[in-house]
């Protein structure tokens, strides 16, 4: 087989499985700058209350090789996540946050993408339903990131594995200091009929975390959304030329 080339900045790649396992490591920064950590997250819980600082893993390291990603996480918190995003250059090291996300396809090949809601995080960003990976991911030293990705949808969109045919595989997209993992499912639906649907799901929920469900419909249309570089990726991915069909 012909060795695979290393990810880099700003592409993606496809893969046909992950093997993602927890180690024990100390982080050092969050020992190091304990204190700017939290003075950074009492100033992002003034400006956004519903902040939870949750067990979160990130990537000690990872690579792609023969169609396969592998990769060992180690736990950390959500107020170091925050922290560490907002560091440049060598301060930030080598770490790398880990999420995996969900990418539907309606029958018309358009994706479908939401709008995350006012008084959040990441309040008015399009992006495709995803999550970092928590402890409720991690089973023993394995981490699933197929159930990750599964409840991640079905919390931000009620979907489930049952509503959607998934696609063999995994998109992998390195955005920076972001390695994200994508399924593609695809529906039955028309765009528009999903987005309805899942519509009605938000309007039924109290506090959702998705407050628009956005058609994303050719690549040209990936500069009209406010979206984070993963997004961008995954949507070039699935919308340009030379994508899979089945």
């Amino acid at each position: 087989m012909v060795a695979q080339p290393p990810l880099i900045d700003g592409t993606w790649a496809r893969v046909d499985a992950c093997d993602l396992t927890v180690c024990t490591w100390h982080w050092p920064l969050a020992a190091e700058r304990r204190q700017a950590i939290d003075a950074d997250w009492r100033a992002r819980k003034a400006q956004t209350p519903g902040l939870f600082n949750g067990a979160v893993y990130l990537f000690r390291d990872f690579a792609i090789a023969g169609g396969r990603l592998t990769g060992t996480l180690f736990r950390s918190d959500f107020k170091t996540l925050l922290y560490w995003r907002s560091l440049d250059g060598k301060a930030a090291g080598s770490v790398k946050e880990a999420s995996g996300a969900s990418l539907i396809r309606a029958a018309d090949r358009h994706l479908l993408y939401g709008r995350q809601a006012p008084n959040q995080l990441n309040s008015g960003l399009v992006y495709p339903p995803s999550g970092v990976i928590d402890g409720s991911d991690v089973f023993g030293e394995v981490v699933d990131i197929d159930a990750h990705i599964a409840r991640e949808l079905e919390e931000e969109t009620g979907l489930t594995a049952a509503d959607l045919q998934r696609v063999p595989g995994y998109v992998v997209a390195l955005d920076g200091r972001h390695v994200a993992i994508g399924v593609e499912w695809r529906s039955a639906q028309p765009a528009e009929t999903a987005r309805r649907s899942i519509m009605g799901f938000l309007g039924a929920q109290t506090e959702p975390e998705l407050d628009d469900i956005v058609i994303v419909r050719a690549p040209a249309a990936i500069a009209e959304h406010k979206m984070p570089p993963h997004a961008r990726i995954f949507a070039r991915a699935l919308l340009s030329a030379g994508t899979s069909e089945s």
